[in-house]
């Protein structure tokens, strides 16, 4: 038996079974079209396409404000992309085709995030390294550039209380 990032196969308990891409773009059935041209896949599922042991289904997300979302917000992202493995698949193949679906979105110009438990196996570790955090402010307060109004949350509420936000 191989180890656990090895070519053992995953069951549907795995880490490796399923991922969900955030895509700040509207319209998930647009995403998933033409992530199908840049991955130059012919068949036409509506919202769902297959890239090796993967199927991807496009889908609205249901914790988007309706607002443009900050660039490093990915949660707020208008369209997931909910990916799941076939069951027996090797991991090291979901791997390589979460990170293929990935860097299309990337050259078709997508903003687009992975949020799995084997992001550090994905290049730029899923995306998240292609839109970082601002720093904190040099007094180790409140990010001091964020313009997303879940930085605001990050302040506890006794701080808030002298401020004027």
């Amino acid at each position: 038996m191989a180890d656990d990032r090895g070519s053992s196969p995953i069951d549907p308990d795995s880490a490796y079974s399923d991922v969900s891409i955030y895509v700040d773009a509207e319209a998930a059935p647009r995403v998933v079209g033409r992530l199908r041209d840049l991955l130059g896949l012919v068949e036409d599922d509506g919202a769902e396409l297959v890239v090796g042991p993967l199927r991807v289904e496009g889908e609205p997300n249901d914790y988007a404000t309706g607002r443009r979302a900050h660039p490093y917000d990915f949660l707020q992202w208008p369209t997931v992309l909910e990916c799941e493995a076939v069951e027996g698949a090797p991991a090291e193949e979901v791997v390589q085709a979460v990170a293929v679906v990935l860097e299309a979105l990337w050259r078709g110009g997508f903003k687009a995030v992975a949020a799995c438990d084997f992001e550090d196996e994905l290049p730029a570790r899923g995306g998240i390294d292609r839109y970082p955090y601002p720093a904190p402010a040099p007094d180790g307060g409140a990010v001091s550039s964020g313009t997303g109004t879940w930085w605001k949350n990050l302040i506890s509420p006794g701080k808030r209380k002298g401020r004027n936000l």
